[in-house]
């Protein structure tokens, strides 16, 4: 089926339970909605996507609350029935609770699975270089395979997944909605107040992904293992023996440089010689995860003294997964950086603890991929009178603090809360103020803390 560019289709809603592990459940409806793939074509093939709706159990006011999922590619309806229950549960005492999976992944259709996830040597030690050539050649296979089945990735970008947030809109049958978007769902939410900020009362971003902090800044990075550094100093579980864990880090790191070393894979008969680029790559992997952070001193010991255990379980999963999903892949890639940006990493990336791994494999295989970068005009800073709560955590080692606060400079009616001790999440502790702000009200405090410590370490 084609769509025309301003066309979309309803195609019917049935009731569904979401049920918790916790034995609550709510009850909601599911819907199926197409649109076009291509806006900027006259028509376009339709995408389908599935949406959930939990009504407001008491009418105070607010306009539906439209979440939308991170990653890019996270699984937005499921988490209304694990991690974002909660929310979904606090929300739904005041308006609708609506949620989607974008274009390209999860129940959406198509979804752009990876048909050839990257292969890697193991009988070499994995390099910066190697890594990106691996990761080229799964892009290219995946948009062969993808485009001989008739879809062009270069519809999977954030701009057409903003438009379809108007879609949603238009099919629920509202003049407004509010956002919530987390990570790349804020990334998400800034390109909807910038494409449709008309038909947007109120937003929740948190854990702040800018419309040009796609490709993150080794400096950024630096700066966290810093911060876990001072606290692992003072720490209560440490007991004084980590006096410079980033020292520690950096160590290990020049060490696997020097000596790669051997690990085997427990669900395979596989080994894998392990060098400093592929524990650049565990420990980058590791940047917003409270568990990693908080067993981060212990693991850094363990290699020290030779103990691999938890490095060949790191590794086994990275390097004989699946890989990126197709999606995520052209979203990102699509997202781009600026020029500036793009010299701030290069020229930051070689004297950085972890390098530039974490953006591995971007910004590199857009020509694999054959998927164009948005540019600059995307990238602008937005600018909106929207009323918008901005969140962040002081240990999340992906969108830093600085995100939000540069955000947040192009909204005048913005309020900016810091929690102390909150990783890369959306904290419930947080959902009062939110609900509280949805109808109306200004957030009267601009810092709460969470308590956080390290797992004891005992030497072995």
């Amino acid at each position: 089926m084609r769509l025309r560019n301003t066309e979309y289709r309803l195609v019917g809603r049935w009731p569904v339970r979401l049920a918790h592990a916790s034995g609550r459940s709510l009850d909601g409806e599911r819907g199926l909605l197409l649109v076009p793939s291509c806006r900027k074509h006259d028509e376009s093939p339709a995408i389908a996507l599935s949406f959930i709706r939990v009504p407001a159990r008491r009418d105070n006011g607010p306009a539906p609350l439209v979440v939308l999922a991170g990653g890019p590619g996270a699984p937005a309806i499921g988490s209304f029935e694990t991690g974002f229950f909660e929310h979904v549960e606090r929300f739904s005492e005041i308006c609708d609770v609506v949620t989607f999976d974008q274009r390209g992944a999860n129940s959406a259709l198509p979804n752009l699975v990876n048909p050839a996830p990257p292969r890697y040597d193991f009988d070499a030690v994995l390099t910066r270089e190697a890594s990106l050539d691996v990761q080229r050649a799964s892009a290219r296979a995946l948009a062969t395979h993808w485009r001989e089945q008739g879809v062009d990735p270069n519809d999977y970008n954030t701009i057409e997944s903003a438009h379809d947030v108007n879609d949603l809109r238009r099919a629920l049958g509202v003049a407004k909605i509010n956002l919530h978007g987390a990570s790349y769902g804020s990334h998400l939410g800034l390109t909807v107040l910038k494409q449709h900020g008309e038909h947007v009362d109120r937003a929740i971003l948190c854990i702040v992904e800018g419309l040009d902090d796609t490709h993150k800044l080794p400096g950024n990075t630096d700066r966290h293992f810093r911060h876990l550094s001072d606290l692992a100093r003072t720490d209560r579980n440490l007991k004084g023996e980590f006096p410079d864990l980033f020292g520690e880090i950096a160590e290990v790191l020049d060490a696997f440089e020097h000596k790669p070393r051997t690990v085997k894979f427990a669900n395979t008969d596989a080994r894998a010689h392990v060098g400093k680029f592929a524990l650049q790559l565990v420990l980058g992997n590791a940047l917003g995860s409270i568990r990693a952070i908080r067993e981060l001193p212990g693991f850094i010991r363990e290699l020290a003294r030779g103990d691999l255990a938890t490095l060949a379980r790191r590794v086994e999963r990275l390097m004989t997964g699946a890989g990126i999903h197709g999606m995520q892949l052209a979203m990102d890639y699509a997202s781009g950086a600026s020029a500036e940006r793009s010299r701030l990493i290069e020229a930051q990336r070689i004297d950085a603890l972890l390098g530039d791994s974490f953006n591995l494999p971007f910004p590199f295989v857009g020509d694999a991929l054959g998927v164009n970068d948005l540019g600059d005009d995307f990238r602008a800073p937005v600018q909106s009178d929207v009323p918008t709560f901005f969140c962040a955590g002081t240990l999340d080692g992906r969108t830093p603090i600085a995100n939000a606060e540069a955000a947040r400079r192009g909204f005048p009616q913005s309020h900016l809360v810091v929690v102390e001790g909150a990783t890369h999440e959306t904290p419930t502790l947080l959902l009062d103020v939110q609900a509280a702000f949805l109808q109306g009200e200004d957030p009267e405090i601009g810092r709460l803390a969470r308590p956080f410590a390290f797992n004891p370490y005992r030497a072995a």
